[in-house]
């Protein structure tokens, strides 16, 4: 059995201003560069709806980009989250297709997907620090009212992403 982290992000859409200080936060901690687009966080904004929606793997239970992947690239971690072995992904992105919330991104130096390891060895996520001030992602625990608002408000995000 895994030493399970048992916390996991939730995403307050209400409090997001788009300042994707998350985002650089992220790349800062797993690049060391200041590039958005090294970010395993992704903030969509909706202006005609005045909107902003972090976007992070949701470490799924059932996790269907794991079983989707045809290199077994896809793994969960002793801490819950869900991530790519780079030694063997070939970057065919039927992660990013299954997706129930469009989290994995693509690294565009590699073309290998990434997500959220909730900065692992850290005692908290660097994109959780970044966000202290407006609060809009924040720690919570499994089974407790704000991590079911967390799966709730992902399912929410999907549904605006494919339509917007």
């Amino acid at each position: 059995m895994m030493n399970m982290r048992r916390e996991q992000l939730a995403i307050d859409l209400e409090k997001c201003t788009g300042c994707r200080r998350c985002m650089i936060a992220c790349a800062m901690k797993h690049h060391g560069r200041i590039d958005p687009d090294l970010s395993r966080v992704n903030v969509i904004g909706f202006d005609s709806q005045d909107l902003n929606v972090p976007v992070i793997c949701m470490a799924c239970d059932t996790a269907p980009c794991i079983k989707v992947c045809p290199m077994n690239a896809r793994i969960r971690r002793a801490n819950g989250t869900v991530t790519t072995n780079t030694d063997v992904c070939i970057g065919c992105r039927a992660c990013v297709y299954i997706c129930p919330v469009g989290s994995p991104r693509i690294d565009p130096c590699t073309g290998q997907t990434m997500t959220c390891d909730m900065c692992e060895d850290e005692t908290e996520p660097w994109c959780v620090a970044a966000c202290r001030q407006e609060k809009a992602l924040t720690i919570c625990t499994p089974g407790g009212t704000s991590h079911r608002a967390a799966r709730k408000a992902a399912g929410k995000t999907r549904k605006l992403h494919t339509r917007g």
